[in-house]
């Protein structure tokens, strides 16, 4: 999984409708805060929104709360709230940021997948031996 250094982060956030219900709950601000962990996670995972551990394995909301320093109670239910109002997708017990398209651009991150598989190719065929013979200097003193 090929990690991002950003994530897109509109300017009207804080007008957002869901993050003002949840700002103006009890604990908003650490709601906010771990809604704003999960996006950069998922940027990290890099896997179109899904929170995952690897390519075949999702992320549990204990492996969560270990990342995001909270306890499994609290966080199940931070997860439940962000489900109750569509933030957050559950499919195949993989947790996914639904419109992740608003948080990131998926043309971009295609863009950069194309980049690294390129540079990368190019790199190995730069560094590709000409044959299968190794040649290592001889020990001998002249």
């Amino acid at each position: 999984m090929a990690n991002l250094e950003w994530i897109k982060v509109n300017v009207g956030i804080f007008k957002n409708r869901k993050i003002i219900i949840l700002l103006k709950e009890r604990d908003g601000d650490t709601l906010f805060r771990v809604w704003i962990q999960l996006i950069t996670l998922a940027g990290e995972c890099n896997r179109n929104g899904a929170l995952v551990v690897n390519d075949n394995t999702p992320m549990t909301v204990h492996d969560l709360a270990v990342i995001i320093g909270k306890t499994e109670y609290k966080l199940t239910k931070i997860m439940q709230r962000f489900v109750d109002l569509e933030m957050l997708i559950i499919d195949e017990n993989t947790y996914y940021i639904k419109n992740w398209d608003n948080y990131q651009s998926a043309d971009k991150l295609n863009q950069i997948r194309e980049s690294n598989r390129n540079r990368q190719r190019k790199f190995r065929a730069k560094n590709k031996p000409e044959s299968n013979v190794t040649v290592t200097s001889s020990n001998a003193v002249d």
